[in-house]
């Protein structure tokens, strides 16, 4: 389905539900997670052919990318632990981070992923 992968961007408008749930529910924040559908910009710009070297940019650009944001979402975690006594603002603050970590590094693996492609 080619169409699929063109219009994929428009899931990104649900990452504006998160702005509904701010002072509610906090699972809801997760809604912020949808801001890495941004990455089908870059994924489109590479076009369809996958060929090995590709590959061999995704998995560079996935290991540097993605154990950034891990050690983002922990270090940010030990620091928010640090600051706040409340129990429900740092659940909050923790799912929050979760899902703009996860949408940050989504989308900064397939810029590096285009820059590595366009470099070589």
């Amino acid at each position: 389905m080619k169409w699929s992968n063109k219009y994929s961007i428009f899931f990104t408008l649900f990452a504006f539900a998160g702005f509904k749930y701010l002072d509610g529910d906090p699972l809801g924040l997760l809604y912020f997670g949808f801001l890495g559908q941004l990455s089908h910009i870059w994924w489109n710009k590479l076009g369809s052919c996958e060929d090995e070297r590709l590959i061999s940019n995704k998995h560079r650009a996935g290991n540097i990318v993605l154990y950034s944001g891990f050690i983002l979402v922990v270090i940010s975690s030990v620091f928010i632990r640090l600051y706040t006594v409340d129990v429900l603002t740092l659940y909050r603050l923790q799912v929050l981070i979760v899902a703009l970590a996860f949408a940050i590094s989504m989308n900064l693996w397939a810029f590096l992923t285009y820059k590595f492609d366009m470099g070589n």
